[in-house]
């Protein structure tokens, strides 16, 4: 067995996770990047049970450990609540963008003010109905109704004004990935 059909299954992998924390980095996550990550690991998975076969238990377990490892980090939340703190000076720059518009590695279908709150929506969110993040005035508290959502808005403070929300499609989890959840989301 030639030594690239044992290393790509854990190089896919790899990419795989990759694309899976990116696409959990705002509440809600990215539904298109969790599809992608969900094909990357089903192919990874392929290659890697055809390729053990002769191999030592420490290269067999890299794909597993791989995998147990992201899907740990991708449900609890921990990437996007990282990340944030590095792109909330540009997110402030983009309040202004109506239109939505991207920053960093987020990305918003809209941007709107209101009530002393600018309110940036998820682009493509797969795990809830409506989500994204919220910054408001000093003192001033986000209404759990956003717009014309079909349910109430969770919010998680993340400091200086700052909440990330979401109206869930099932459990309250602001960050994280849940795999039960993931769907399309209908955009009018």
């Amino acid at each position: 067995m030639s030594n690239a059909r044992t290393w790509w299954p854990i190089a896919l992998a790899l990419v795989a996770a990759v694309t899976l924390l990116y696409g959990v980095v705002l509440p809600g996550g990215y539904l298109t990047w969790l599809w992608v990550a969900t094909v990357l690991w089903a192919v990874a998975a392929v290659g890697w049970l055809r390729s053990l076969a002769g191999r030592s238990w420490p290269v067999r377990s890299i794909v597993p450990v791989v995998s147990v490892v992201t899907m740990v980090v991708a449900c609890s939340g921990v990437a996007g609540r990282l990340l944030f703190p590095l792109h909330r000076s540009g997110l402030e720059r983009l309040a202004t963008s109506p239109l939505g518009g991207s920053h960093g590695l987020y990305h918003f279908s809209a941007v709107w003010s209101h009530g002393g709150c600018v309110t940036y929506v998820t682009a493509d969110s797969g795990m809830s109905q409506f989500s994204g993040l919220v910054r408001c005035t000093s003192g001033v508290k986000p209404s759990p109704r956003l717009g014309d959502t079909a349910g109430d808005a969770v919010f998680e403070p993340l400091g200086n004004d700052w909440y990330a929300f979401i109206v869930p499609r099932s459990g309250s989890d602001v960050w994280g990935f849940n795999p039960f959840a993931v769907e399309a989301t209908a955009q009018a």
